[in-house]
């Protein structure tokens, strides 16, 4: 089998992930690399000035990753689009429930930091929303191609040992 029967053969065989499977090893990953964090910023004392943008980063390129280099293809724009914002909407809820744990509301976040505030806040989550799309999509690209170099190199040593027995 050549190895662009074998990508074929993939296509008609590979399973969509699910939108929960998504969201799920979104925040999966979020989680266990906010521990990461904390314990490298307070355990060790390092201080990561960038851990927000990582916080995002990372976890969707490990995601895609996962799902590309497993499907071999690319997800679909959508299950992609509601897994971010699934993703997402987990992450509000999680503030929110610190917020409330804390007592603090958005009218006392408006009276300290004035209405530019909270624009600011929304067009920072819809610009990080956006990248996190791109994100997962580069990271199942790379998912795949890493796949593909893998099948590549078993289908080399499987025909040189072909050859070695002949």
């Amino acid at each position: 089998m050549t190895a662009n029967e074998h990508t074929a053969n993939i296509q008609n065989n590979t399973k969509e992930p699910k939108l929960w499977q998504v969201s799920l090893a979104l925040c999966l990953i979020s989680v266990l690399l906010g521990v990461a964090i904390l314990f490298i910023e307070e355990v060790l004392g390092v201080v990561m000035p960038n851990s927000g943008v990582l916080s995002t980063v990372i976890p969707t390129m490990l995601t895609g990753f996962y799902f590309g280099h497993k499907n071999e293809v690319l997800m679909v724009s959508r299950t992609r689009w509601l897994a971010v914002m699934v993703w997402t909407g987990a992450s509000l809820l999680y503030v929110a429930g610190i917020m409330r744990f804390y007592e603090f509301t958005l009218a006392d976040l408006t009276a300290e930091f004035g209405s530019v505030f909270l624009w600011i806040g929304f067009a920072f989550l819809l610009i990080m929303t956006v990248v996190s799309y791109f994100m997962i999509k580069s990271g199942e690209k790379m998912g795949i191609k890493n796949r593909v170099k893998v099948r590549e190199k078993q289908l080399a040593k499987q025909q040189a040992k072909e050859k070695q027995s002949v």
